[in-house]
């Protein structure tokens, strides 16, 4: 039998998050999303679906912002990954890029 999950987390400013509550009902994990992405330092809030032992599953399903489900293809608020210092091999490029040699996204 295969049963879909529901998963929730949260984006916030230099912490792109982790799972941090799973639902069994899509209905359920966009209201907490929902809700979620309305606290303090929390950028958005995002719902995937996954088939329980089923790899290749996961399948973005709502993400939310201020209250307000967003359109899927809008660019995500955030960092997609965080930087550990200033001036490391980490360091921003200063071009706006996510990619530490400023190249393509």
């Amino acid at each position: 039998m295969r049963e879909a999950v529901y998963s929730v987390h949260a984006t916030r400013p230099d912490d792109i998050g982790t799972v941090e509550i799973v639902f069994t009902t899509e209905r359920e994990a966009r209201a907490y999303a929902k809700d979620r992405s309305t606290d303090w330092r929390v950028l958005a809030a995002s719902v995937t679906r996954f088939v329980i032992g089923e790899l290749g599953s996961r399948h973005p399903v709502a993400w939310f912002v201020d209250g307000r489900e967003q359109p899927q293809r809008r660019v995500r608020p955030g960092r997609l990954y965080p930087l550990a210092s200033a001036d490391g091999p980490d360091a921003d490029p200063g071009d706006g890029s996510a990619n530490p040699a400023g190249g393509p996204r």
